[in-house]
């Protein structure tokens, strides 16, 4: 050891501080506002094909299944319809003025690395300001955003084959060009006959097969990322989607035929580049451009032709850009603004004066967040702006709204990882066009649906609890309310309908969940994820339940673990619940409780075999009334 020779002293005996600052990580126990998330892993052992089969397991999420593997699939988060989700696809949402209500049935799980669900606003304030539009978000991140770090190359090829001519070969890839280039690949090829087996309704549950519910899709997706460095990162995505699939009939006085075809392409490009500035400012700007076409046929019309067809061409154009500045370590705010153009023509023979309209929606947003210690606040404030015209007839309203919405999570208490949130937000949802100009049903004079949220909630987290290493619950109170709900409903028969606003809609809800993950025993690991949901969702005028919303929702998963084996059980509960129309036997839908199980072998790092069994007690349900669901596959 060396000593310093009598009478000299040591200039510096010590180092000088240094200040460590980490970046607060939220998660579904500490967010200010409830979040739910799936990673790579969940993902690949669940018995999913679509994002909507694996998302039914969050709390508080409806999955409307018309069934099969091509059947429409929609979400609404907490009860407050399909419109009201937004979808990120790697960063930006994806438009669908004329409907409004994303099929998640078209998104493969192939290349999807992690799914998490929003309510109100995502946590990260550096984002276009139409993320801020909707009530709920639901983030879909591919392998794009996980690109290369240290290997060269990467490739993945997936081979499926299961019940009623299911077939699925996908492959991914990704390369490094150079050590700033990567370039990725990403195909799917499906296709179904879905001629799946259900219990007959009126001959006595014999067993019927369903007719008309093939599906042909392909989905292609290439990427691009150039690092200028570790802050600065440009990504570009092309995506296309094409598909045909039959529109299988409700099953009505022994009915089981269907003449309807949908056919769908859906394309768009879209850049992101985001940069960090310095320490305190960092930007992200965006641009998108969707083409969707889709053409309905049905074969069979009860017209002079015999004969109808609907063909529509939807573009959308999107230009944003967000800035992020940090006005005090603790404190940052950022400004986002957006404008995205919409046009929908119809271009078949039957579209006589069809409205063509266009609309043009110009989005600004001012956001807060404030992290210290055991609180955390964000705010923000959105502003819409909207204006339409049409090409023939009357125009919806043009529009000037703000939006606020208000989150905060506190740790009360220092040694515990306990935390209580609690949000409040006021959003709206603009008519699609089909809910003003679709012909003999839309409606012009229609007024936009406001949402307004509240939500209180707890997270709990603790470690190494007996013999479990780590347990997370939460449980969120919330109530919303829905004024100018926008329904179809009725006009002189139950053949024609109108687009209408019918009043007020009050929704009083509980969301919870629970992971636990035990220790590991002789190589064998468990894990397990429960959720539940009850609510009452109430028609104001007429005090009854919403169409389509069960009291009480629930699923269970559990994964067991030994050496190169895993074991994946899930279940799905649902009570019953109403379809349209008074609350009378003749319109209940039956709860119902589904079973699936997985077993997968990893062979090696590289190779992996997996068997799903879904709905093994063979249940006979239905998610929406007369359309029977599959039975053991």
């Amino acid at each position: 050891m060396y000593a310093p020779k009598a009478g000299i002293a040591q200039v510096h005996d010590t180092l000088e501080a240094v200040r460590i600052i980490a970046v607060k990580e939220n998660t579904p126990v500490n967010s200010p506002t409830p979040f739910q998330q799936l990673n790579a892993v969940q993902i690949a052992l669940q018995n999913s094909i679509s994002i909507a089969d694996a998302v039914k397991q969050f709390a508080g999420v409806q999955v409307k299944d018309y069934g099969g593997v091509g059947g429409l699939k929609t979400v609404s988060i907490r009860s407050l319809g399909a419109n009201h989700t937004g979808v990120l696809y790697d960063g930006l949402l994806i438009g669908d003025a004329q409907g409004g209500q994303i099929d998640l049935g078209k998104f493969s799980l192939d290349n999807v690395t992690q799914i998490q669900l929003y309510n109100a606003n995502p946590t990260d304030i550096l984002m276009p300001a139409k993320a801020f539009a909707a009530a709920s978000i639901l983030s879909i991140k591919t392998l794009a955003t996980a690109f290369l770090k240290e290997e060269n190359q990467f490739i993945k090829i997936k081979l499926q084959q299961g019940s009623f001519g299911y077939f699925s070969p996908s492959l991914s890839l990704q390369t490094k060009v150079t050590s700033k280039l990567q370039v990725g690949f990403s195909t799917t090829y499906q296709t179904c006959k879905g001629d799946y087996t259900f219990a007959s309704y009126e001959n006595n549950a014999l067993k019927e097969q369903r007719t008309n519910a093939a599906i042909k899709a392909n989905r292609i997706e290439i990427d691009a990322a150039y690092f200028v460095n570790d802050s600065n990162k440009i990504h570009f995505k092309i995506y296309n989607y094409t598909s045909k699939r039959g529109l299988p009939g409700s099953i009505i006085f022994y009915n089981n035929t269907s003449n309807q075809t949908l056919y769908d392409n859906n394309f768009f490009a879209q850049a992101s580049w985001q940069n960090k500035l310095n320490k305190r400012s960092e930007y992200l700007v965006n641009s998108k451009l969707s083409i969707d076409k889709n053409e309905y046929v049905d074969a069979a019309y009860p017209n002079a032709s015999k004969y109808l067809e609907n063909k529509f061409v939807q573009k959308e154009v999107y230009f944003s850009a967000a800035y992020k500045y940090k006005i005090l370590p603790l404190l940052s705010t950022s400004f986002s603004s957006d404008f995205y153009h919409n046009q929908l023509n119809r271009t078949d023979t039957f579209a006589t004066n069809y409205a063509n309209p266009i609309r043009n929606t110009f989005l600004t947003n001012i956001a807060f967040q404030f992290v210290k210690n055991n609180i955390e606040i964000n705010g923000n404030l959105l502003y819409t702006g909207i204006d339409e015209k049409v090409q023939n007839g009357k125009a919806g309203q043009n529009l000037q709204v703000f939006s606020p919405s208000l989150s905060t999570s506190i740790k009360p208490f220092k040694n515990k990882a306990t935390y209580v949130r609690v949000f409040y937000k006021n959003i709206f949802r603009n008519p699609t066009f089909n809910d003003l100009y679709y012909t003999n049903i839309g409606n012009v004079n229609l007024l936009p649906e406001y949402a307004q949220q509240f939500n209180v909630g707890i997270g709990f987290q603790k470690r190494n609890f007996s013999i479990v290493d780590e347990i997370t619950f939460t449980i969120d109170a919330y109530n919303n309310k829905v004024t100018n709900k926008i329904l179809a409903i009725p006009r002189q028969n139950l053949f024609q309908w109108s687009m209408q606003n019918v009043g007020v809609v009050q929704i009083k809800a509980v969301d919870a969940t629970a992971h636990m993950q035990f220790e590991t025993f002789k190589e064998v690991g468990i894990s397990c994820n429960l959720s539940y949901t009850f609510q009452q969702v109430i028609n104001v005028e007429t005090n009854t339940q919403l169409p389509y919303t069960p009291a009480h929702t629930g699923s269970v998963n559990i994964l067991v673990a030994y050496k190169k084996l895993n074991f994946n059980y899930s279940t799905f509960l649902s009570s019953y619940k109403y379809r349209e129309g008074a609350a009378i036997p003749e319109n209940v839908i039956l709860g119902f409780a589904t079973h699936d199980v997985a077993i997968a072998y990893n062979f090696n790092k590289q190779c992996s075999i997996k068997i799903d069994a879904n709905n093994i007690a063979a249940t006979q349900y239905e998610i929406i009334k007369f359309y029977p669901m599959p039975l053991s596959n």
